[in-house]
């Protein structure tokens, strides 16, 4: 039994580490279009009657891109944009067959910029709790510090998951 709290630690450990590296993934996309970056994205819509869009086409965190047919990866992106908005009307261009429900609103717009600032913090959180993960197998209070900031780290990337649902 006195072996249990160490390898829970590192099990611990290895789990935050692939949770920081997997957000990593996540939010990198678009920004950089190579291996393994350019398969993830977070929504993919079909776009046919939308000029200027691709078919289809994939939202990820810095670009919209259309999807290769030979391989299923990310292709074609647009311009990077920092805390790319989900607003098919402004990410377009235009109007004509976007679905009425994204006219004249700016409800899917400040959701999706929430969303990013809160990634951004649940991984700010996230490498906190990796580096104070590895203070806690030594000191009990680093075990505290580490519990806390996994705490708001998990608080943040719920509601970031939240705001993207």
């Amino acid at each position: 039994m006195r072996c249990a709290g160490p390898i829970l630690a590192i099990l611990s450990l290895i789990l935050v580490a692939g949770g920081v590296l997997l957000q990593f993934f996540t939010i990198l996309t678009g920004a950089v279009n190579s291996a393994p970056l350019d398969r993830f994205y977070f929504l993919q819509a079909s776009t046919n009657g939308i000029a200027n869009a691709r078919n289809p086409s994939r939202w990820t965190f810095f670009a919209v891109c259309g999807a290769d047919p030979s391989s299923g990866h990310n292709a074609n992106c647009g311009a990077i944009v920092p805390a790319l908005p989900f607003d098919p009307p402004r990410n377009f261009g235009t109007e004509d067959g976007v679905p009425e429900q994204f006219i004249g609103t700016n409800q899917y717009f400040l959701l999706s910029r929430f969303m990013f600032a809160f990634y951004l913090i649940a991984l700010f959180f996230g490498a906190i709790a990796l580096l104070t993960g590895l203070l806690a197998l030594v000191s009990r209070l680093g075990g505290y510090i580490s519990s806390m900031t996994t705490s708001i780290a998990l608080f943040f990337q719920t509601l970031a998951a939240t705001l993207m649902t």
